[in-house]
């Protein structure tokens, strides 16, 4: 029935869920480019949609960048169109006419890249049998079409469609991620490359660069911990250890206690990393598995913390991290 309430899906039903991560990641990984004639179609039915003018100019452009940029040319600067990819050209290349493009934000629609939730409404209306109206399904679909191309903005008077990029590397865990390259390219202005790994964007020498060819010093120019976490798990936390001097390990014997579960779940160390340092005379630095990720982190402590207990301590901003009984 219509109305009945999914509480449960069977096993045969799970069992399909794969297939349909696999149907959409394939539309989000496609990099073909857009057939003028067919993105018209798309955007024909999507103006609609979204209740503006449906005949109205379609532009092209080779990424979201140049769109963005080619909506404020239009609308601010009153560029003509035939003249559209001349201004282009210029405002990417020293900008002499010296327009004022305000920082990118989202488009109105992100075509491929919204594939996640098109797989979820699919995967309910062919798999499950949720039922809508037909009116309703009629609106979805021609919402569901616009992944197939890049990014949207249906502006009054005008489209502009950007193509999908060029380059789209994604890993087990269904994130960006590319080791020894960019893992999102785009053709065009504006030089687009995003390095990422695992799914966190990390700086390009940290993608392209060979493992043991890296620079350990490069870590601590590093602020942000995700991309500490990324540097560590390429690196790979012997070459750290390798300089350095352990001062405190969890299999040290004062730590053996139940209390102390966690300290071994974890594998604490304090190692001492003076030999990255020309300045200081002692550099200690906490190391610890992630619980949830499973990867290493390295994390520097105070001078003053050459016992684990201290090292913890300080981390957990004064608290002993130490559990004598759970009710």
């Amino acid at each position: 029935m219509a109305d009945e309430k999914i509480t449960k899906m069977t096993p045969e039903q799970e069992a399909l869920i794969p297939k349909y991560v696999e149907k959409w990641i394939a539309v989000g990984k496609d990099t073909s480019r857009l057939d003028p004639e067919h993105t018209k179609k798309v955007i024909d039915d999507y103006r609609e949609l979204i209740d503006r003018p449906v005949d109205v100019p379609l532009i092209i452009v080779d990424n979201p960048l140049e769109a963005w940029a080619a909506c404020h040319l239009l609308t601010k600067y009153d560029v003509e169109f035939d003249q559209l990819d001349a201004e282009l050209d210029g405002l990417f290349n020293g900008n002499p006419k010296k327009y004022s493009i305000p920082p990118a934000r989202l488009p109105w629609q992100s075509g491929s890249f919204f594939v996640s939730t098109f797989a979820f409404y699919d995967f309910m209306f062919e798999v499950l049998g949720v039922k809508i109206p037909d009116e309703l399904m009629d609106k979805y679909r021609r919402w569901e079409a616009t992944a197939q191309l890049g990014c949207i903005y249906p502006m009054p008077e005008y489209t502009i469609v950007s193509q999908k990029p060029t380059d789209l590397h994604i890993g087990e865990r269904f994130v960006l991620h590319r080791d020894g390259g960019p893992a999102l390219s785009y053709a065009g202005r504006g030089d687009i490359k995003i390095f990422s790994l695992n799914g966190v964007r990390v700086p390009e020498f940290l993608a392209v660069t060979p493992s043991g060819m890296i620079d350990l010093d490069e870590y601590n120019k590093i602020s942000n911990a995700d991309v500490k976490a990324e540097f560590l798990r390429k690196v790979g936390i012997e070459r750290f250890k390798d300089r350095g001097k352990l001062l405190d390990s969890w299999r040290n014997p004062k730590y053996a206690g139940a209390e102390y579960k966690k300290w071994h779940d974890s594998q604490y160390e304090l190692w001492d990393m003076v030999a990255m340092y020309d300045s200081l005379k002692t550099a200690p630095y906490l190391s610890m598995v992630n619980q949830t990720t499973g990867i290493f982190h390295f994390e520097g402590v105070s001078p003053k913390c050459q016992s684990l207990d201290l090292a913890i301590k300080e981390r957990l901003g004064g608290r002993d991290m130490i559990i004598r009984e759970i009710a």
